[in-house]
């Protein structure tokens, strides 16, 4: 937002005359007469509010207000511009002195673009424009002394508030000191609301979103809470056009039916496709990652050639695990091979330890035979060596198996399989951990497990290989500063 003073508003009322009075329909004609739509379909045109929108401010906004609602439906409803458009309302045209709005992101990111989505709202129309002041993080009415703020979901951040009007954008991925932070800021006001929007939590029944779900469908008859549901019915098949129409009400409008149909599996996975397409909870959060057909359709039986530019990535453990050495090639398609692996030859021998000093050397090994643009790894356990390596010039690179960083990195590699984007030399040992490893999605985001914790199955070259192909693909393009080749 502008920095520096700010242009003082017009120290007048904003001009409601016309609208109703109360209820749904004052909240959508506010919503037609003073919003502009920012992006997509529609872009600086008034903003229509649909039949099935008008039913769901009707549905919460109409006398008696609940204290407490949830929208459920798939991604693509436009629920962040809702989110910011009802905001608006509640700081313009609810009728509170001293309104405190406050929207609840799923982190910071989201919160920009929510408060981000606001703020340009307000820019395009004059009559809120001259009316607002324009702050790095809230807006405000000097004349009313209300302001309108969005905050990520952080419960230390949300402490305090006494919100008139709280809208939580993505309730499926907030955890529960957050939800209570907020619910225990509301109800100081008369007629203070709790909004949630959500799309089925990748948690399951482990989520809070799951909990309010099951209370509205179990007691129907609480008129404090609200619970609507858009979702294809249970059973319907991944590509059954009317199930898709029942699930996302804005299909055919600003969510485009070929776009729907892009993402059919294996482009999504399917538990992932039913949560995001069809609206649908799913019973477990895990399952395979890439099915073996479609690995063994990328194998080229070709390993990786002397003097490649390469990654190498390195997934170390201490004793019972696999320790495994991937390398990728840097170019317009990578290629994967296995260069190490060492797993316990006993199961259950508690007296093995990995030979560390036989990973070093094979690191060397690698480094003298391709030219190897990153050793990356994990330092976890094996800080000595990645120390140890960098000493001796390699460019050694941490990678550290954060859900930030493996979550898009896992992701990466399983598009580039399905795209054909990407191949692998056709090791079994490689094939063999890839099959093993099922893929976990949650609220901290998605990775790579094994079917359960004591699984002797190994997934490490799986791992290795995703963190091989993300740096490799970040590298590729990039000019070539130095390359390092022991001799």
């Amino acid at each position: 937002m502008r920095a520096g003073p700010k242009a003082a508003p017009l120290d007048a009322a904003l001009p409601l005359t016309g609208l109703p009075r109360a209820g749904g329909a004052r909240v959508c004609a506010f919503l037609e007469r003073f919003v502009v739509v920012t992006k997509g379909k529609g872009a600086r045109e008034p903003f229509v509010v649909r039949p099935w929108q008008r039913e769901l401010v009707c549905d919460v906004f109409d006398d008696p207000r609940p204290r407490a609602a949830l929208w459920s439906f798939p991604r693509g409803q436009g629920k962040s511009s809702m989110a910011a458009a009802l905001g608006l309302y509640g700081l313009f045209g609810d009728g509170v002195e001293g309104a405190s709005v406050v929207v609840v992101a799923a982190d910071e990111r989201q919160a920009r673009i929510v408060f981000g989505t606001a703020a340009r709202m307000c820019e395009l129309d004059p009559e809120l424009r001259t009316r607002v002041q324009f702050f790095q993080d809230r807006l405000a009415i000097p004349r009313t002394g209300s302001t309108f703020s969005v905050l990520p979901a952080e419960s230390h951040r949300l402490e305090g508030l006494d919100p008139s009007l709280a809208v939580v954008d993505e309730i499926g991925v907030v955890d529960r000191g957050v939800y209570e932070a907020v619910t225990g800021a509301t109800g100081k006001r008369a007629g203070s609301l709790l909004l949630m929007l959500g799309t089925p939590s990748p948690d399951g029944a482990e989520s809070v979103m799951w909990e309010l779900v099951e209370h509205g469908r179990e007691h129907p008859e609480d008129r404090s809470f609200r619970l609507v549901e858009y979702a294809a019915p249970a059973g319907a098949a991944l590509d059954d056009e009317t199930a898709w129409e029942a699930a996302n009400p804005a299909l055919d409008d600003f969510l485009y039916r070929d776009g729907v149909r892009a993402t059919l599996p294996p482009k999504l996975r399917e538990s992932t496709f039913r949560r995001y397409r069809l609206g649908q909870w799913v019973d477990g959060a895990e399952e395979a990652w890439i099915p073996p057909e479609l690995w063994r359709e990328r194998g080229t039986g070709g390993t990786v050639e002397d003097g490649a530019e390469v990654v190498v990535a390195l997934d170390g453990s201490f004793s019972q695990d696999c320790t495994a050495l991937v390398a990728c090639t840097v170019g317009e398609t990578p290629h994967l091979d296995v260069v190490g692996v060492w797993e316990n030859p006993q199961p259950g021998d508690t007296d093995y330890r990995v030979p560390v000093l036989e990973v070093e050397e094979t690191i060397r090994e690698a480094c003298r035979r391709f030219q190897v643009l990153e050793v990356t790894a994990d330092p976890f356990r094996w800080t000595r060596t990645l120390q140890l390596l960098e000493e001796e010039g390699l460019p050694v690179v941490e990678f550290p198996q954060s859900p930030q960083r493996m979550t898009p990195a896992t992701t990466g590699l399983y598009e580039a399989v399905v795209n054909g984007q990407v191949t692998h030399s056709g090791d079994r040992r490689l094939a063999r951990h890839v099959a093993h490893a099922v893929i976990k999605a949650d609220s901290r985001g998605t990775r790579l497990v094994k079917e359960h914790k004591h699984s002797k199955r190994r997934i490490d070259l799986a791992v290795a290989a995703v963190m091989a192909h993300s740096r490799a693909r970040s590298l590729a393009g990039r000019p070539r500063a130095a390359i390092y080749v022991l001799t």
